[in-house]
């Protein structure tokens, strides 16, 4: 039986554990395709996105998300009982590496942002609580696509779903070098709990300066629906 298409939609409640991935720079072939679907019964990827939804606490996605964003994908976010992560992919080169490293911290309550290196891909992952009510004013649901339906264009995926856009004008400023990403996250979540001279002893690349008029839209944007537990 061939599945024509499926309900795009994403799970968020209580009890409950969610995945979005999107692939941008280049679409998955038919194997790759055949590959994401094989992890579950209920995944149905396009050559650009695949969703996971686990509603039975302890399930979750066989090996854990970071190889598909590893070999196959470039944008992912994920919620889990109130709380959010956000990935984004994209090849980097040697001499930023050492530099990029030091935006890593772990904050209050384990929320911050942590940075790992795929051979030549960086893989940056935010953790996050959101306002509710402001994010999902930018979730869409009911997006309609094929199963490898080829005709879906990443511009819809994108237009469809603002969170992706979002994430993917963060990827972009930080492959145009622009960190300020990062100071969204350390303003929040590690400012309040780490001490001037801990950001120096661990080598942190971050100040308790921050103007959230300076920073551009999208980040200004990401600003006002972050929040503390």
């Amino acid at each position: 039986m061939k599945i024509i298409s499926v309900r795009k939609g994403f799970t968020a409640d209580h009890s409950s554990t969610s995945y979005e991935f999107l692939a941008i720079d280049k679409p998955l072939d038919h194997d790759a395709i055949e590959d994401v679907g094989s992890l579950s019964s209920r995944a149905f990827p396009t050559d650009r996105a695949v969703s996971f939804s686990y509603n039975v606490d302890g399930y979750d996605t066989p090996g854990g998300w970071w190889p598909l964003m590893e070999e196959y994908y470039d944008l992912m976010y994920s919620e889990s009982y109130d709380w959010w992560m956000f990935a984004v992919a994209f090849p980097v080169t040697e001499s930023q590496k050492d530099g990029l490293k030091s935006y890593t911290f772990d904050g209050l309550e384990d929320l911050g942002v942590n940075i790992e290196f795929a051979e030549d891909r960086i893989i940056v992952s935010f953790y996050c609580v959101l306002d509710y009510s402001e994010t999902f004013a930018i979730l869409d649901s009911g997006i309609d696509y094929g199963y490898y339906d080829d005709e879906y264009e990443l511009e819809d995926y994108l237009n469809d779903d603002r969170l992706f856009r979002l994430l993917l004008d963060i990827r972009k400023q930080l492959t145009n070098e622009d960190y300020r990403v990062f100071d969204v996250f350390w303003h929040q979540y590690g400012e309040p709990l780490y001490s001037e001279e801990e950001v120096e002893e661990l080598g942190l690349l971050y100040t308790n300066e921050f103007n959230y008029q300076l920073l551009p839209g999208n980040l200004q944007y990401l600003s006002s629906i972050l929040r503390s537990i």
